[in-house]
């Protein structure tokens, strides 16, 4: 998604929480974003019907960067993404 600042992307793993994850859910996204904020993790749509994790990162829109720049940035987003959802597996069950 863009704005007129910034290209904002979301990331999810597919799986949605239950009702009863919420808390725990908002306590790794807690203790994420304390020591790694990037992707920033936060629990997305709370009040849907399937709510989920969900990483968000972000890059302002008056950066210039090349394309191979851009790819390698987007490849560092995937990758600590998929480091965040597999501790929030591992540690914390969701």
């Amino acid at each position: 998604m863009t704005t007129k600042r910034l290209l904002v992307a979301f990331v999810t793993d597919g799986h949605s929480l239950r009702h009863d994850q919420l808390a725990v859910a908002a306590a790794a996204s807690n203790a994420w974003n304390t020591e790694q904020l990037n992707p920033m993790l936060s629990v997305w749509d709370v009040r849907g019907p399937r709510p989920c994790l969900a990483g968000v990162c972000d890059l302002p829109l008056t950066c210039r960067v090349t394309q191979a720049d851009f790819d390698a940035l987007a490849s560092d987003w995937v990758e600590r993404a998929r480091q965040m959802f597999l501790r929030c597996h591992e540690v914390f069950k969701l």
